[in-house]
């Protein structure tokens, strides 16, 4: 065997000295206990230039190498195949058609497989003028009439080009041309690059790579390379732990790079090097996963991109009112971030405000944006200075008052518990939906479950919390609903510790700064830690969130009179709110059921009791809901909605508390998004529930459609793939 699953420190150093970087001092702690995985073992991240810079040459050309020498790369990659008369060739495809003009010169040889076409055949081959073609805007006249290279001439002419130049070549499985192996370590020898500080070997075949193990030098890095297909419907732990038998790493696409891979792969210390990572955005999000390289067609994009401050999480707008809105993003560094805002995408005429992204909130950055317009679609970028990549999003402000506005909503909760990791799709199906907010109803990480992030959960410190967060915003379907949306985020249990009563838990702080540091949230909601608030969308909806968790008395107090889950001065305020408004439909964003009964025996969490569990449990906050639900019908508001996730099934409920046949309120239930999965149990029956809907098993979130002109609201319960598993219309007349 060349290695085992664990590397021993002598071993995982030479591989630093053959990849051109040296591995992290994290690498010879890991024995010491587990930390994040989401964190290169490498000191460095290493471009790798993918057949060269074929972004702006025709690949596997002198042109392409050359520009990826100049660009300062620190690989040049090769591919490899073999001509008819036995000489490996640079080349990607094992067709001459789509780089070469073969079709051209050779009509009747159909289908133009190299191995079918002897090395002066190949020679006669223009293979650059494809590129003018395909790619105008880069084209060059000198690009025309350039040659398919040997292997030894290739390396011939990078070396000459740069004598420290690195190589990282590809062979292909040795059915395809048997004997290949033999002669690329020959070549290697015989030019000089048999050596561990100057070369990597890739492959798709483990075949072919064991082939080179047994054949090349023990210390010459040996990467497998992955496609979506290989790994699907296999476990990935085994399967990584099987090539760091004889592999330093794996080179995957790009689409398998998530942050259980990268777990599986760091806890084995295979290096990772994903491909082909094209854009800025990709490569951010790469480098936000703890790669420990990419290939890339554009090198100087990436060398630029680790130069300077960069926006390494995305970008969010939230807590829209008619004319204001607050930007988020984060930066991999301290640096100075300019938002901009504008009402067209071209950002000609912009607002321009200016943040710090500092070590003290993570590198997080925050800027509230007033006199906007009402009802307006606006166009928002990020960059952190004196970097020029920028993320971008947009946000469409809340109507004006007295206005009715049809509006369409999303709600869910529950991401990245019980070993439930990004991404999720749900997020992508949500965005596919355009809605006017998400609602982020709660459990928005889960700081008390292991994940890749904090494998050692508990989370416990300040870092320990912002990992779980930096983790969750890995998902790309995370950051395209919160890039095309405002949100307005509320907090639940698990962003601090399970079922956890704020004034009593000694990590409510340290979870409370780091839910402000990655949620855009206006100053006025959380400088005063009160978390509850009021948003209007005009007269057809006001969205009341609550802050549960703040004012809570311990969940094992006796329920009565003194008993607490919002404090005194919210609960008159939510009285208050719902008194006054004059709103089509009142929404309260609360983060816990009123009917399904959570948490322990002796120490429930929600509102309800749980009567029909054990009548002598009396450990709920029913007395204060109870509270609630009386002012409602006292007062004879109308439309009151309660949303909610918390569950983990889907839940439809009307509300009869006098039973006097009619309903007196709604509770809405989502989720989870990204949690394990129960099944609907039995209903407290305290506040006169009846269902309308429940299913449990599955991904879902909840959609929400306003109509005011026709007096119509719409609920939906969809699956993670934006099917509508449950429609009901009520009226808001």
């Amino acid at each position: 065997m060349k290695k085992r699953a664990f590397l021993p420190l002598s071993l995982a150093l030479s591989v630093s000295l053959a990849t051109g970087v040296t591995l992290d001092k994290r690498v010879a702690a890991k024995e010491a206990g587990p930390q994040s995985a989401l964190q290169p073992i490498a000191s460095s991240v290493v471009t790798i230039a993918h057949r060269g810079a074929s972004g702006y040459a025709p690949e596997h050309t002198k042109a392409a190498y050359e520009m990826a020498l100049q660009m300062k790369a620190d690989f040049v990659e090769l591919d490899l195949h073999m001509t008819k008369d036995g000489h490996l060739v640079a080349i990607h495809d094992s067709s001459l058609a789509r780089t070469t003009n073969a079709e051209e010169v050779f009509p009747n040889r159909s289908p133009w497989l190299v191995k079918d076409f002897t090395l002066a055949e190949i020679k006669r081959l223009d293979a650059g003028s494809w590129f003018n073609k395909a790619y105008p805007e880069h084209a060059k006249k000198q690009y025309e009439g350039q040659k398919i290279l040997t292997l030894e001439e290739a390396i011939h002419f990078i070396g000459k080009k740069n004598k420290h130049a690195k190589l990282y070549i590809e062979t292909k499985a040795p059915d395809v041309y048997p004997g290949m192996e033999e002669k690329l370590v020959q070549i290697l020898k015989k030019t000089g690059y048999l050596k561990k500080d100057k070369v990597m070997l890739q492959s798709f075949s483990e075949d072919s790579l064991k082939i080179l193990q047994k054949i090349a030098p023990k210390d010459i890095p040996l990467i497998q390379l992955y496609s979506p297909g290989m790994l699907k419907g296999k476990n990935l732990k085994n399967e990584l732990n099987k090539a760091a038998e004889y592999a330093e790493g794996v080179g995957p696409d790009k689409a398998l790079v998530t942050p259980t891979f990268m777990q599986e792969a760091h806890r084995s210390h295979l290096l990772v090097h994903p491909y082909t990572v094209n854009t800025k955005e990709e490569m951010a999000e790469e480098l936000s996963l703890g790669v420990d390289g990419m290939f890339t067609n554009f090198p100087d994009e990436l060398l630029a991109l680790k130069k300077k401050p960069y926006i390494s999480h995305g970008v969010a707008s939230g807590e829209i009112t008619s004319t204001s809105t607050v930007l988020w993003t984060r930066a991999n560094k301290p640096s100075a971030i300019l938002f901009e805002v504008a009402e067209d995408p071209s950002f000609k005429k912009s607002i321009k405000k200016i943040a710090r992204a500092s070590r003290q909130h993570d590198f997080t950055a925050q800027v509230k944006v007033d006199r906007l317009h009402p009802d307006t679609t606006y166009y928002y970028r990020a960059a952190a200075l004196p970097g020029s990549f920028s993320a971008t999003g947009s946000f469409k402000t809340a109507p004006a008052e007295n206005t009715e506005k049809p509006l369409t909503i999303v709600w869910g909760g529950d991401t990245g518990g019980q070993g439930n990791i990004p991404p999720f799709k749900s997020f992508s199906a949500m965005a596919d939906l355009h809605p006017d907010f998400f609602l982020f109803s709660g459990d928005t990480i889960y700081a008390d479950n292991p994940t890749p992030a904090v494998p050692n959960a508990p989370s416990k410190t300040m870092e320990d919390f912002w990992a779980k967060y930096k983790e969750n915003r890995t998902d790309p379907n995370l950051r395209k609903l919160l890039q095309s949306t405002s949100t307005y985020a509320i907090w639940d249990d698990h962003e601090v510790s399970n079922d956890f009563s704020g004034p009593s838990n000694p990590l409510t702080s340290t979870g409370y700064k780091a839910f402000k540091d990655y949620w855009p949230i206006q100053k006025e909601r959380s400088d005063s830690e009160k978390l509850y608030y009021k948003y209007s969308w005009g007269n057809t909806l006001d969205l009341i969130i609550l802050n549960n968790r703040g004012y809570r008395d311990p969940n094992t107090k006796q329920d009565g009179p003194d008993k607490t889950m919002l404090g005194k001065e919210q609960l008159e305020w939510l009285k208050k709110e719902l008194l006054h408004s004059d709103a089509k439909i009142k929404l309260v964003a609360s983060s816990v059921p009123i009917s399904t009964p959570t948490g322990k025996p002796n120490a429930r969490d929600g509102w309800a009791n749980g009567d029909h569990i054990d009548p002598n449990d009396k450990t709920g906050y029913e007395h204060e809901f109870k509270e609630i639900s009386d002012f409602i019908l006292k007062n004879k508001i109308k439309n009151v909605n309660f949303v909610t996730t918390d569950v983990h099934f889907a839940d439809m409920i009307e509300y009869d508390p006098d039973h006097n046949g009619t309903v007196d309120y709604r509770e809405l239930v989502s989720g989870p998004i990204g949690a394990v999965t129960i099944q609907p149990p039995k209903l407290d029956s305290t506040f006169g529930p009846k269902r309308l809907y429940a299913e449990g098993g599955f991904f879902n979130f909840g959609v929400l459609k306003a109509d005011p002109k026709n007096g119509q609201m719409t609920v939906q319960i969809r699956d993670e793939n934006g099917k509508i598993h449950y429609e009901g219309k009520f009226s808001i007349s």
